[in-house]
């Protein structure tokens, strides 16, 4: 375990934060959406949801203004990321797709993710205990915008399934959300401990695109964000995660 603050290494430095709750399953789940401006925001609000029993979780994008968390708001990146589910129910093979939804422990799903960065010549990447899977990022040395970024993690996904290497195929996506470290993991009772656990030095972008075989696309400028007049308040959240 580590003390790296992982939002400052893997989010742009300028844009709106979106931090999301969600709490309970089924039919009794709720859920909780804010868009805020300020580092000092998120920690606040990260407390009191995790007072409060929430799962919080955060848009590793950033955003061009608060309205909404949707990718054609989306700002600007800087990291690539995959989702590894592990428990033994994810090692049963899924009757919809006849595989399964993730391995049976955290260390199958090293082993696999270690052997996928060495058959596709992946530098390491920042690692996170979600409390149940394992969150992987590759943090980049400058900002992209979405129309650099979505190519590069449309071939990542193609790779995590040409090399077999189960992940969540929902999150190859620029709004995506993804667990706070510092958090808990409230699916178990008690509560597991989000953490960051092995650190790793941000890659340049068209090295990492190079490296996936991606071809160069004209860099673009991430635009400035403008100044919002909205009210921030909090927005629901459309979709569930």
């Amino acid at each position: 375990m580590t003390d790296v603050d992982l939002l400052s290494i893997v989010q742009p430095a300028d844009g709106w934060f979106a931090v999301v709750g969600v709490k309970g399953s089924g039919a009794d789940i709720k859920r909780q959406q804010h868009l805020v401006e300020t580092r000092e925001e998120v920690d606040a609000l990260t407390a009191r949801m995790v007072r409060n029993k929430w799962n919080v979780f955060f848009g590793v994008a950033k955003y061009a203004t608060d309205e909404n968390r949707k990718k054609t708001n989306v700002q600007a990146l800087r990291a690539f990321w995959l989702d590894i589910d592990c428990g033994p129910t994810k090692a049963i093979p899924n009757p919809k797709t006849g595989r399964p939804d993730g391995y049976i422990d955290q260390a199958t799903g090293l082993q696999a993710l270690q052997a996928f960065c060495k058959t596709v010549g992946l530098p390491r990447p920042l690692l996170v205990n979600s409390g149940r899977g394992i969150h992987v990022y590759w943090p980049l040395t400058r900002d992209v915008t979405r129309e650099e970024w979505e190519p590069v993690a449309n071939r990542l996904r193609e790779l995590c399934n040409t090399h077999n290497l189960i992940v969540d195929p929902v999150v190859f996506e620029v709004a995506r959300i993804l667990r706070i470290p510092g958090t808990l993991n409230f699916k178990d009772d008690p509560p597991k401990q989000v953490t960051v656990i092995c650190d790793s030095s941000p890659v340049e972008f068209n090295e990492f695109r190079k490296l996936l075989g991606v071809k160069e696309t004209k860099p673009l400028e991430v635009p400035q964000r403008p100044r919002s007049n909205l009210d921030r308040k909090s927005t629901r959240l459309n979709s569930s995660h």
